[in-house]
């Protein structure tokens, strides 16, 4: 049977802390299986995630937004004038 770490352990592993291997667990970034409320990592995917195998399957597509609908989000959102006024800078 395959070893399964905690999330101390792998946290431990990759020196961080376990709230950062919780959020890489629920985004899939690192492949684990939950027991109710228990999460265990099998030691073989650790591995597979420190080789870097599936980093690029595991991230979703990013979309590219058009100016005129940055502008509208910015409009919709109602963010502040000094916000508002970096993303217009950012756009140029």
């Amino acid at each position: 049977m395959e070893r399964a770490l905690t999330v101390p352990q792998v946290a431990e592993r990759l020196s961080v802390h376990p709230k950062t291997v919780y959020s890489m667990l629920v985004r899939g970034e690192l492949r684990g299986i939950k027991v109710g409320r228990v999460w265990r990592v099998p030691a073989e995917e650790l591995e597979v995630f420190l080789r870097g195998e599936r980093a690029a399957e595991n991230r979703p597509a990013l979309r590219e937004y058009t100016r005129r609908e940055i502008r509208r989000f910015v409009e919709a959102d109602k963010v502040d004038e000094a916000t508002a006024r970096k993303v217009e800078q950012l756009l140029q």
